[in-house]
């Protein structure tokens, strides 16, 4: 996929959720990792023309990756409010978008038991289940068995989900950062 189809996806997807190759963002990220070979062996004006490559792809990566993740979650957000949300193509969502989607309507849909009715209700099952920090994988790791009995296999620029123990011994180790949502 080259730059110019990177932006027809992002100028062609404002209410809706175009359908990707479930490897889009590995074959950008493989793309860059080519390009920054690339540099290492280019002239200067070669170095200069990859570099700015490189910096397109990262921030059309981002803006890709932003603009999905909001309009899953608007889709989630108006499925459990009952509401529409205007974004169509839940159906495009690629695997790791499904798994958010599903996360999220579960969490929201928990929240919202809890709390509909001015009523808010202890949760034994909340009280159970271990706090979550959401992550960048900064390398790929082998397989894993988190404290929540999932198995976890992650890649470099993953963004997951992990359950809190997990989370603090791949941030001491220098293989993910914590990644702070404003509010």
């Amino acid at each position: 996929m080259n730059i110019d189809e990177l932006f027809i996806l992002i100028e062609s997807s404002k209410d809706r959720i175009v359908k990707i190759d479930e490897d889009f963002y590995k074959n950008i990220e493989s793309r860059i990792e080519e390009l920054e070979k690339m540099r290492e062996g280019a002239g200067y004006d070669d170095r200069t023309k990859i570099e700015e490559e490189i910096r397109t792809l990262k921030k059309l990566q981002k803006r890709i990756f932003e603009m999905r993740t909001i309009k899953i979650i608007n889709l989630v957000w108006a499925e459990i409010c009952n509401t529409e949300s205007g974004i169509e193509g839940k159906e495009n969502m690629i695997g790791v978008e499904k798994e958010l989607y599903r996360d999220l309507h579960n969490l929201l849909a928990n929240y919202k038991k809890k709390v509909i009715g001015g009523k808010i209700q202890e949760s034994k099952e909340a009280s159970s289940l271990p706090d979550r920090v959401l992550l960048r994988i900064k390398q790929n790791i082998p397989e894993f068995e988190g404290v929540d009995g999932k198995t976890y296999k992650l890649r470099k620029e993953d963004v997951v989900l992990v359950p809190s123990l997990n989370a603090n011994a791949l941030i001491k180790s220098g293989i993910a950062e914590k990644i702070e949502v404003k509010r």
